[in-house]
Parts: C-alpha cells; structure tokens; sequence
C-alpha cells in the first residue's frame, strides 16, 4: 500500500508539472497585440479596473494589457476572486491569457469569439470566501447580451467585506439596473461567510431584443419606508446579537426619519449557510423608486453594536447627501449607461473614487462620453450632488457597434504624469471624491455648475 501511495503521489506532481510547462508554453506562443494598455494602479486602482477592462474586452473583441495590477495594496497583483473572474470570462470567450496566476500585476487577455455559446449551466467558483458578486460584476455585462438564455451558478463568498453583499445586488442593484430593459433573475441559494466561503448564487438572464435604454435617476423624492433585516446562524450565534443590531440601527436611524415607517426582521440562515456568520441589510425606500443600500458584516471581536451603527451611518450619510443613490450604485451604473442607447442622467452625492475610474475605464474602451456637473442651491444643509450625464453608444451585437480606431488609446501614456497624484488618491481612497483630481478632469466633457431648485 505504501509503494502504491507513493506512486500516485508522484503520479500526480508529475501531472500538476506538465500541466503547469503546457501552460507556460501555451503563453510563449501567444503574441502580445494589445488593442488598450491599461495602468491597473490609476485611481481606484483595485479589482475594479480588471472587471471593468475584461468585461468590455470580451464584448468588443478586443485584446488588453493590464499592468501594475492592484499596486498599491497591501498584497499586490490577482486574489483567488479576481483570477476566478478573469478565467470564468476567459472560458465563455475563449481568451488567451497571459499572467493570469494569484499574485501577478500583469495580464494579457485576448478573447476569440464575439458571442458566450450555449454549452449548458455556466459554473465558477473563487474556492475560498471571496465574493460571488466580484463574478457577478465582471460578466453580467456579457451574459445580457448573450443571443441566448443563459444560467450561471456561481460559489464563494456571499456577505464579504470589501464587496457588495449578494443581497445588495439582489435588493438594490438590479431592481435600478434591470429598468435599462433586461432580464436578469438572482437567487441565493446559500450563503458563504468568512473565512471558509462555500456560498452559492444562481443566476438567470434572457436574451436582450434591442439595446439597453438609457436611464435617468434624478428625483430623489422623500423616504417612505426603511426596512431592516438582521441575519444569523444559529446555534452557534444567538439570535440576540441579531436583535442588538436591529434595535441599534433603527435607534440611530429613527432619530433622521422619526414619521417613516420602519421594518425590522430577525433571519435564521443557518439551515442554508456554509460555515456561521452575521450580518445586517438596511433599505431606504423612496416614493419616487430611488432605493438606497447597506450593509454589514459580524467580525469576531467587533460588537454587534458596531456592525450596525456602521451600515445605519452609512445609509444616512448617503440620504443626507442628496442624491438618488448610495454610493455603492453610482458606479455600477456605469458600464451599462455607455452601452445604452442615448442620454443618461443619474443624480448622486460626491463621486466615489470608485465611480471616478469606471467612467475613466469605460470612456477609455467604448468612445461614450461623460460629464460630471456639480449642482448648487441644494434644499438642505450638508447636500453634495452632482449631476452624471452619459451618451451611450447603444450597443447590440446585430449592429456591429464596434469601438473606432481613434478611441484606441494607450491608456499608460495618458496617465505616466498623473501616477504620484493617483497613488496619494489610492491611500486615502474615497476622502478625494472631488473634481481636483487631474484624472476626473480629464474623464469629463464637460463639468459645470448647475443651479437646481
């Protein structure tokens, strides 16, 4: 017994390192023509850059070279969540890829074919708690534009930090997005915590008939209704740490909104749930279909007090600020306003850093134009808005909208002067959400003042 476990031991590192020389070898062949080469440190300079470039890549056939990728974090280069993304867009695509391995600030990615073929349930998974949404992010720009139904099953983490929870993209995200006129159905079908992951999500979409329309969100209208849902696993967490956050998040928040009507629920998810965790969903319901989002998670160590005050503070910083959307929304929004068909308009608070990248990203490899306009004379105190306008290009495969060759940019060269501004904005992340940042300058068409009643 001992002679054959020994055998098929070495057996198997043989295998693992012809494989690995196969791959290595696959990647000489490749040939780098890069259509963008992208600065993955500008801006935001996360994972953002990567779900964003790959993803309007793969609709428009188009080869990149992303470098410097996540260079200013802690950890440099691809996580687990972010090589899933990738390999999942390179299957569906039929990428070559280059550099794609954990930790790799450089990578190539040239897709193949224009359109995702049916080959039945599309499945990915980041195989540790790294978030579902993060894959979500990266191809549901394609799938709805697939000429066919398609069904993903996706597994990891559901309620991560540093990630929109799954019920975020399910309770605020796609009921705004899905109103640009495709389909698209999620179900979580377990949830997947920190640090062991396992979580899974199903997701559905339909064929779209013609292109997206454009969207405008500009009347933020009066809260009408909050909804509080606290979530644990028991036995192994008591079902009053759920109630402390409930009851401290809606202290905090009845004191802004002391005649609107609050809703709060206490969940059991252990009968579907890998692994035990906390967490809380807060919504902000108003009477002209604006729906406001946070969330957060139980940490060891971190009383549950905290977790709530958190996600109650953030929703209320969002609603003071005057816009139609938390800051979280705004620029996932984005990507779909350049492909829709005509003029878009979303009313926000400060434009996140976030938000600020994707419109570089997006502008960069579609040719639709942005404008920020910030707005003055706000109703209340303490209102930062700012009016984000976009001309789609209306894409839709049966048009062969394409990007034209005057768009192609080297987006290196357009940014070597501005990457010690950029890294000082990665430090401080979302406190240099204004428009002194010579790269949200250079996004811009135009950025006016407007005077609003």
């Amino acid at each position: 017994m001992g002679k054959n476990k020994n055998y098929n031991k070495n057996q198997f590192k043989k295998s693992k390192t012809n494989n690995e020389t196969s791959i290595q070898q696959q990647e000489q062949q490749i040939e780098e023509k890069p259509d963008f080469k992208i600065d993955g440190s500008i801006l935001e300079g996360g994972g953002q850059i990567l779900r964003n470039s790959v993803a309007l890549a793969s609709l428009f056939n188009k080869a990149i070279l992303i470098e410097k990728i996540r260079y200013n974090r802690d950890q440099p280069g691809l996580k687990n969540q972010h090589k899933a993304g990738i390999d999942l867009m390179s299957r569906l695509f039929k990428a070559h890829l280059i550099g794609c391995s954990v930790g790799s600030t450089k990578l190539y990615y040239q897709p193949t074919q224009k359109n995702i073929q049916d080959e039945g349930v599309i499945e990915a998974d980041t195989k540790t708690a790294g978030s579902i949404c993060l894959l979500i992010q990266v191809s549901l720009p394609c799938l709805i534009f697939a000429p066919h139904s398609t069904k993903m099953v996706l597994g990891g983490g559901t309620n991560c930090d540093f990630a929109p929870a799954a019920d975020y993209l399910q309770n605020i995200f796609l009921p705004i997005a899905t109103t640009m006129g495709f389909q698209c159905e999620m179900k979580i079908d377990k949830r997947g915590f920190f640090p062991k992951g396992g979580g899974a999500v199903t997701l559905t979409t339909q064929p779209l008939k013609q292109p997206l329309s454009p969207i405008t969100i500009v009347n933020k209208g009066e809260v009408t209704r909050i909804v509080i849902k606290s979530y644990f696993t028991s036995p192994r967490i008591s079902p009053l740490v759920a109630e402390r956050m409930n009851n401290t998040a809606k202290k905090l928040i009845k004191r802004d909104f002391k005649k609107v009507e609050i809703e709060t629920e206490l969940i059991d998810v252990s009968k579907f749930s890998f692994g035990d965790g906390t967490f809380i969903e807060i919504r902000a319901y108003t009477d002209q279909g604006c729906i406001f989002g946070a969330t957060g998670n139980g940490s060891i160590g971190v009383p549950a007090e905290k977790v709530a005050e958190d996600a109650a503070n953030s929703l209320l910083k969002d609603l003071q600020d005057g816009g139609c959307m938390d800051e979280y929304l705004q620029d996932q929004l984005i990507i779909f306003m350049a492909l829709a068909k005509g003029k878009s308009q979303i009313k926000t608070g400060p434009v996140s850093l976030h938000t600020q990248t994707s419109i570089h990203i997006t502008s960069l490899m579609t040719g639709a134009t942005f404008s920020i306009t910030p707005l003055t004379n706000n109703t209340q105190s303490g209102e930062e808005t700012n009016l984000i306008t976009c001309d789609g290009i209306g894409y839709f495969p049966s048009n062969d909208c394409d990007i034209k060759n005057d768009n192609i940019k080297n987006d290196n060269n357009n940014n070597n002067n501005n990457n010690n501004n950029n890294n000082n904005n990665n430090n401080n992340n979302n406190n240099n959400n204004n428009n002194t940042n010579p790269d949200l300058n250079n996004l811009t068409t135009t950025t006016t003042t407007t005077t609003t009643n």
